[in-house]
């Protein structure tokens, strides 16, 4: 982040610290509403579970009254007392429409079955003889019973004759209802939720779909529906807010009632509430945004100006202005950097005017020393050749020794002239790049100290172009003798590679010396640079410089170490072509 701008940085934490605090506001009120919201269905579970059982305890009341008043009718009696079957079976059935229940059965005081009678068939005496005598053992008033798959709720009560003191029991009288899909379907309807009535893994009635019905029974088979408390649950892909109540819990049958609230309606509100929370959020935080865009350029425009101003000092240009303003901190600091910059720019030109006149003083120097050495050379070499005849001296050598000395300062003069034209000075013209080198290799070899100097060219590509072969000659020459003066005291072949690749140029000149001084590398094209030679003039590589440039391309040295040091010339192949020069040089 120390890499970013102070106005990104200043925006970006405000909003990490806003989005933190407002997600950590919608989390809790998103949690809170959620927390309300299921505290809120499970005491709606709840109540709909005490509903349901109101509504039951109220069912068995006023059915266990039902028999209670059956058992003191004088008539039932009458017929009761009789204990004959086939006329108590006759005689019932008046009785049982007077109950209206689906289940009517007659007994005696053991439990043996005189009348039966029941609205849905499946059921045979035998299978209700069972449970009546379990009933009648455990002196039961109501009672679960359970067969061929149909579950009832029976109210027993015995049939009494005679005073207190002399009172006998006759039988029992036991009637009860079916619990089938009507009676889940009134249980619902009471409760608001969904029932499911069950025994074991069995479900008897509910008010489920077919999917709902089928995941319920596979969570009882598993057990997962222990306990009475109320939980969530996932029947298919409907979620229920579920609680349960036993009945006859740890006798046979174990019969249980699921009271199951649909949660699609609270889940559907708490993900709109989501989403608004959301929405609410991402409109805060861009709203935040936009405000913080707007302070931040407030706060830190004086602050980008003087960065700009800074940039401007550091390329060069002491004209640009900084106005001052923003906070006072700012202010004061800008006025000091105004100040730093007329004192730099002051020191600027003082430094300047010094540098000038050191420069001058050394291009003097440097240019007086080498014209008095070339001087002096043609002045000793022409006594020499005046006493000649006297001394017995070879005229030959004197002479060459005295052409060698003028074209130095022929070319001394010549390079500065170069130097000091500040335009394009070439004229470009077709020619073949590796010939150039060639000769400029030729003219190196020529100097008598470089006679001996192994030299080799390898060239690859397309080597025709357009460019200046005279001034690029010259420039090659001076690299190559570069190169051979740098490697003058170690044993070494100096290589010139010549490359056309696509439409560049390359050519890399590499010698065997001891590498390029790190005290001149940042300097080393710059006029008057030169280092570990006797007679160097520093203006060679300047001279290259200028040349390439000229040509539009670029010389810099791609390596150097103690094993040598490598240049690359780099320059366009095609230049401007005046209409005079249009033929190619041959060799």
């Amino acid at each position: 982040m120390a890499s970013l701008r102070l106005r990104t940085q200043l925006l970006v934490a405000a909003l990490l610290t806003i989005c933190t605090l407002l997600a950590a506001v919608l989390l809790v009120v998103r949690h809170t509403v959620r927390s309300e919201i299921s505290e809120g269905v499970r005491q709606s579970t709840e109540a709909s579970l005490h509903a349901f059982q109101v509504l039951q305890r109220e069912r068995d009341v006023q059915l266990s009254q039902t028999a209670a008043l059956l058992a003191e009718l004088p008539t039932l009696k009458a017929v009761m007392a009789t204990q004959h079957e086939p006329t108590i079976q006759d005689a019932s059935e008046p009785f049982w429409k007077l109950a209206g229940s689906q289940l009517f059965v007659l007994s005696s005081s053991d439990g043996r079955i005189f009348a039966f009678h029941m609205s849905t068939p499946g059921w045979e005496p035998g299978l209700a003889e069972a449970d009546l005598k379990k009933s009648v053992e455990d002196g039961d008033s109501t009672a679960w019973w359970y067969g061929n798959g149909q579950l009832y709720r029976v109210f027993l009560r015995p049939i009494l004759a005679g005073s207190d003191d002399s009172q006998r029991q006759l039988g029992n009288i036991a009637i009860g209802y079916k619990i089938d899909l009507s009676v889940a379907e009134q249980l619902s309807i009471a409760s608001g939720s969904q029932i499911a009535l069950a025994t074991g893994n069995e479900i008897i009635a509910t008010t489920l779909s077919t999917a709902g019905m089928r995941g319920l029974r596979a969570l009882i088979a598993q057990g997962a529906d222990t306990g009475s408390a109320s939980r969530e649950i996932l029947l298919g892909e409907t979620p229920y807010q579920v609680a349960s109540v036993s009945f006859q819990e740890g006798r046979f049958p174990a019969v249980k009632c699921y009271v199951l609230m649909p949660l699609q309606p609270t889940n559907a509100f708490i993900a709109r509430l989501n989403r608004r929370i959301v929405l609410l959020g991402v409109s805060a935080i861009l709203v935040a945004g936009l405000l913080l865009i707007l302070a931040s350029r407030t706060i830190t425009r004086p602050l980008d100006d003087l960065v700009a101003g800074v940039r401007a000092l550091a390329q060069g240009d002491y004209s640009y202005s900084v106005n001052p303003a923003g906070s006072s901190e700012v202010a004061e600091l800008g006025a000091a950097f105004a100040k730093m910059r007329s004192d730099l720019r002051a020191s600027e030109e003082r430094r300047f005017v010094t540098e000038r006149v050191a420069a001058l003083g050394r291009a003097a120097r440097s240019i007086s020393h080498d014209l008095r050495h070339y001087l002096a050379a043609v002045v000793a070499n022409a006594e020499f050749l005046y006493e000649a005849e006297k001394l017995k001296l070879n005229r030959d050598e004197i002479y060459g020794e005295i052409k060698t000395a003028a074209e130095q300062i022929t070319d001394l003069l010549v390079s500065l002239r170069e130097l000091s034209r500040e335009d394009v000075s070439i004229a470009p013209r077709l020619a073949a790049i590796d010939q150039t080198v060639r000769r400029a290799v030729d003219a190196a070899r020529v100097r008598s100290e470089m006679k001996a100097r192994a030299i080799s060219v390898r060239s690859s590509g397309n080597l025709a172009g357009v460019f200046d072969p005279q001034k690029m000659e010259r420039a090659l020459f001076n690299l190559v003798l570069n190169a051979c003066e740098a490697s003058a005291q170690v044993e070494g072949a100096i290589e010139v590679d010549i490359r056309s690749v696509g439409e560049f140029f390359e050519i890399r000149v590499s010698d065997c010396g001891p590498g390029v001084s790190p005290s001149i590398r940042q300097t080393l094209f710059e006029p008057f640079v030169s280092f570990g030679k006797s007679n160097g003039t520093g203006l060679g590589l300047a001279i290259v410089h200028k040349v390439i440039h000229d040509h539009g391309g670029s010389v810099a040295v791609e390596s150097t170490g103690a094993s040598g040091t490598t240049f690359l010339v780099r320059f366009p192949r095609a230049q401007p072509v005046s209409s005079q020069s249009t033929q190619m040089v041959n060799s």
